[in-house]
């Protein structure tokens, strides 16, 4: 199990490991996903179908594909009403914390330098997407929970049509739960296809599976990277890249070392490139941490994901003081932040790369999984210095207008026309306010 270690006697590679976490095996990883990539591109439906027989050990055709609307409705007597119940709570709760999230469209009138001459109108807009793919994972669990994570922000954009991709069980289908939360979310469309496979036909588009305009939702490595790959090369746009989930817990003495040790070991047991790290001040809450994880890891049923986890990607870290721990987090960058300090709210003022931010003892991970409102698909592996979590904005395109008059154009003639020679000479620029003069 982990061992408390300082961060300043920790080995540089020890260090690029915990920072880096599952991102040091992407060219491994890439090197997998393109050939995939590649097949559905040329080959399409039968490639899909080809790659689901190989990883998902079930063998769909085309027509396959697509849950029909009976299945759906047979799916809600086959989940219990109390799972159904949950799912319609969370949904409304999604709703409630995402609304607030939706922009207004403006414009203004004004003048040339603010001077009173030369009224013109500026003013944005924003647009939804057309077509959008929701992918949510499965293999060594369910999670209806994403599928209305995701769904919920994009029907409150006005996206329109949502469709949604989850890998089939043995059966042949994705989980009931999953398909029952899409429907309670308002989907337009479910597939019975996942992975690699999955993101690239949503991004490339197949003769059963349409072409969407951008792709959402968490998954494995190799999702993830799927997602990165397919959005650098111009095929589709991505919400951010959301793979293995992981947990950074800052703490001072103040914490329960019993809360610490059960939130770290809720995200290990996603996944066994899920990351779990401690970050604290307090020499005693590290032993007492470590000692509990070994003493609590023990009752859980996923106990060997959560071994593999913590042995991979886990680590106690202690820290001189809280300014060094901040600089740590911000560094890292996790997916989930959880603060349990004294006067938490003011250390989340210098929080500046975190995916979601979860302040004091009684805000744990798993509410924001399910219940408190705001959304669970969020940046990892670093990547939360530079992308936000999923949100309403997420499905939104800016679109900025502009209407000038005659005399505006007149009055800016000039300065255009210096900054055009600046620059090329561009002559075409200046002629086109130029002819509008004549």
């Amino acid at each position: 199990m982990l061992m408390p270690k300082k961060l300043k006697d920790l080995s540089r590679g020890d260090y690029k490991r915990i920072l880096e976490r599952s991102r040091s095996r992407m060219e491994e990883i890439l090197s997998r996903v393109i050939p995939i990539i590649q097949e559905v591109e040329k080959r399409g439906d039968e490639a899909v179908s080809r790659f689901t027989s190989k990883f998902d050990g079930i063998s769909l055709s085309a027509r396959d594909f697509v849950v029909k609307k009976e299945r759906v409705k047979a799916a809600y007597k086959r989940v219990s009403p109390e799972v159904i119940e949950s799912l319609r709570k969370m949904r409304d709760q999604v709703y409630d914390f995402h609304r607030h999230q939706l922009p207004k469209d403006w414009s203004i009138n004004k003048t040339f330098l603010n001077k009173g001459e030369g009224s013109y109108t500026l003013g944005q807009r924003f647009v939804p997407f057309n077509k959008v793919g929701v992918y949510v994972p499965g293999g060594k669990a369910r999670y209806p929970s994403t599928a209305i994570m995701a769904i919920v922000p994009a029907k409150l954009a006005g996206v329109g049509k949502i469709i949604l991709a989850s890998p089939p069980s043995k059966e042949g289908e994705m989980a009931e739960v999953v398909m029952v939360a899409a429907d309670i979310a308002g989907v337009d469309l479910m597939l019975n296809v996942g992975g690699v496979q999955a993101i690239a036909a949503l991004a490339l588009g197949t003769a059963t599976i349409p072409k969407v305009d951008l792709v959402v939702g968490p998954g494995n490595v190799y999702v993830n990277a799927a997602k990165t790959y397919l959005s650098s090369l111009g095929k589709v746009g991505i919400d951010c890249p959301a793979g293995p989930s992981e947990i950074l817990v800052l703490a001072d003495n103040s914490a329960n070392p019993a809360y610490v040790a059960n939130d770290l070991l809720s995200q290990a047991e996603h996944d066994e490139e899920s990351c779990s790290i401690l970050v604290t001040t307090s020499e005693k809450l590290a032993e007492e941490v470590c000692e509990l994880l070994t003493k609590e890891i023990k009752r859980f049923s996923r106990r060997k994901i959560m071994e593999k986890s913590l042995e991979k990607y886990g680590a106690i870290l202690m820290l001189e003081n809280l300014d060094e721990a901040v600089n740590f987090v911000n560094d890292f960058a996790p997916e989930h932040l959880e603060i349990m300090t004294r006067g938490p709210k003011g250390v989340l003022k210098q929080i500046k790369n975190a995916g979601s931010v979860f302040l004091g003892d009684f805000s744990p991970v798993a509410a924001a999984d399910y219940l408190s409102g705001t959304n669970h698909i969020l940046p990892t592996g670093g990547w939360a210095k530079s992308f936000s979590g999923l949100s309403v904005q997420t499905f939104l395109k800016l679109l900025t207008y502009q209407s000038l008059t005659k005399g505006t154009l007149k009055l800016m003639g000039k300065d255009i026309a210096t900054l055009a020679f600046a620059e090329g000479p561009y002559d075409a620029h200046t002629r086109s306010i130029e002819v509008r003069q004549e």
